[in-house]
């Protein structure tokens, strides 16, 4: 995992599927330790289900004191195609929040077809909490470098806007004397 101590991180996790959800959550949570992530920094936000992750998440990134969110929710098919409308649509709004706010919004709503897959995608050997972590980690440094970049190249550009002091002071130049004298 890459380090950055100076990550300051939040996870949204939902209370449906409770214990599966917390034990995503946990593992999540020590994931981001080991990535160096301090546990002043991080803070978990808990809501009744995965579909009201994404208003919570945007309204957490209008807040702009953090450098990465995680979603988290465990999402089990049952007879009808409910979980599938969620996770469509949790999907996509979470895609929205993180490309409106430039955070990255990780998606960690785990869609299942039965608790035993959602237990392998947990704590199992496709265990998900320290990738998400990771992907957290990993996308705030981009992002957080990227946006320097951008901050550079505004900086060059309002200098470059000054460019025509030198030429209205090279113009001076032919019609008097130096003009420092």
């Amino acid at each position: 995992c890459p380090r950055w101590t100076k990550l300051s991180h939040r996870s949204i996790a939902a209370r449906y599927n409770f214990e599966k959800v917390n034990e995503l959550l946990e593992s999540t949570l020590e994931a981001l330790e080991a990535c160096g992530v301090k546990k002043e920094d991080r803070e978990v936000f808990r809501v009744p289900g995965a579909n009201e992750i994404p208003p919570i998440a945007a309204t957490v990134a209008q807040t702009s004191e953090f450098d990465a969110i995680i979603a988290l929710a465990v999402v089990v098919a049952g007879e009808t195609d409910h979980n599938e409308i969620i996770t469509r649509a949790t999907a996509s709004a979470l895609q929205t929040v993180g490309i409106n706010y430039d955070v990255p919004v990780i998606n960690g709503i785990l869609s299942v077809r039965t608790i035993e897959q959602a237990d392998a995608r947990i704590s199992g050997d496709q265990a998900r909490g320290p990738e998400f972590a990771q992907a957290a980690v990993e996308t705030a440094q981009l992002i957080d470098s990227l946006q320097k970049r951008v901050v550079d190249n505004d900086l060059d550009s309002a200098l470059d806007d000054l460019d025509w002091l030198d030429d209205l002071d090279d113009d001076n130049d032919e019609d008097d004397d130096d003009w420092r004298k």
